[in-house]
């Protein structure tokens, strides 16, 4: 035993150390700070953006959409089935939200949901994908279909219940007036504070790294939903043509990485059991290698 007390001594000192880790994230939250006290929303892109607004919850076929950095008075929303009348369908700004609603109460899926400015010189667009929680078509026939001059769309959006997450990389395509376009510089902004650029290529796709810069847990805050932590973020693109700009930007939610919150305590408790285990192997050994050479 004498021979183990050093290891045990490591391997209590490394329980000790994971029960206080363990302690500190089961520990009780925080008291919340009520939602009249809670800072206005901060800005941290200078792109269009549509935002969702105070949703009810269990509300399945409408949604509440807020403008940032585009001065449009309706939004768009594409639907990828339904009645005729309801495959495109115009929503007005009020009080600075648009209420949408999927293309019935029954069909859901993704839908594609437009904003557009335009005066002589520029045109500015700001798009978003709004996932209505009934069954409904796939959404890649849609996204097919070009609806303005400049667009950036996903190849493809995630899956039912699926997420953006950061280090992970996914595919977009760049088009302008319905064609490919090739050597288009994209830029991706997060709000917390990511900035990167990628370039399409011949087939005017851009494969997007989404960067692995959440915050510590303790600084989750608003960003918390259901026990997972998500962030914004937004893809923009721009291009002149004709005396005219076009900027195009797309923006959605990314989720953290699923591998972030793994205990390195465990690792390193299992670890040191391992070699606790084998250290009476390795003493034995030992032991056979001196009576060999005293032979």
């Amino acid at each position: 035993m004498k021979h183990l007390s050093p290891l045990l001594a490591v391997l209590l000192l490394s329980g000790a150390a994971l029960a206080q880790h363990e302690h500190h994230h089961t520990a009780a939250p925080e008291t919340a700070v009520p939602k009249a006290a809670r800072p206005a929303v901060r800005e941290w892109t200078q792109q269009p953006l549509l935002l969702p607004g105070r949703n009810p919850r269990g509300e399945r076929a409408q949604a509440l959409l807020q403008p940032r950095g585009i001065a449009a008075t309706s939004v768009t929303v594409y639907a990828p089935e339904g009645p005729p009348e309801r495959l495109k369908v115009d929503y007005p700004f009020e009080a600075d939200t648009a209420k949408i609603a999927s293309a019935t109460p029954k069909i859901g899926n993704y839908h594609w949901v437009v904003a557009r400015e335009e005066t002589p010189g520029m045109v500015k667009v700001a798009s978003t994908a709004w996932y209505f929680g009934n069954p409904g078509d796939s959404p890649k026939e849609l996204l097919k279909t070009p609806k303005h001059e400049l667009e950036i769309v996903p190849d493809p959006l995630p899956r039912e219940h699926g997420r953006y997450r950061e280090s992970e990389k996914w595919r977009f395509l760049v088009r302008f007036n319905g064609a490919p376009l090739a050597g288009q510089t994209v830029k991706l902004e997060t709000e917390f504070g990511s900035r990167s650029s990628f370039v399409s290529d011949s087939d005017g796709g851009v494969t997007v790294l989404f960067p692995r810069d959440f915050k510590p847990a303790k600084e989750e805050g608003e960003h918390a939903s259901h026990g997972r932590r998500y962030g914004k973020f937004v893809l923009a693109v721009e291009k002149e043509m004709d005396g005219r700009r076009y900027l195009t930007a797309f923006n959605l939610n990314y989720g953290e990485d699923g591998d972030r919150n793994k205990s390195l305590g465990w690792g390193a408790a299992f670890g040191l059991i391992g070699m606790l285990a084998a250290a009476p192997l390795l003493r034995r050994r030992n032991g056979a290698q001196g009576e060999t050479k005293n032979a």
